[in-house]
């Protein structure tokens, strides 16, 4: 294999298959990029984001990743998507006749 990853055709693409050539090397060195896998992580108002095992380039010299675009992008919807669903859950419920009584008719049997 020659460090780079091939693009595929296709709706069903997950954002580790839009990897392009890999970059000539790493702008904060100078070092070599490998891809490898490794794990997003967002601290964001006390919770934690986490995406394991996305492809990202490694630079072999000094420990810098690269994460490419269409990663980090659904990194982001999907902290978006964690945050809506957390805000929906959130949400305070209208209780239902809060302060009024219910009467109920007891039966007696005659008409």
């Amino acid at each position: 294999m020659d460090g780079n990853i091939n693009k595929k055709s296709g709706p069903e693409n997950s954002p580790e298959d839009e990897f392009e050539a890999t970059p000539e090397a790493c702008e904060a060195c100078g070092g070599e990029l490998t891809a490898d896998k490794v794990n997003l992580e967002e601290f964001e108002n006390g919770k934690l984001y986490l995406m394991e095992n996305v492809m990202a380039y490694v630079c072999q010299q000094c420990g810098e990743v690269w994460v490419p675009e269409p990663v980090i992008k659904e990194f982001e919807k999907m902290m978006d998507t964690a945050k809506k669903h957390s805000a929906e859950q959130n949400r305070p419920v209208k209780p239902a006749a809060a302060g009024k009584k219910i009467a109920s008719k007891k039966r007696t049997g005659k008409k």
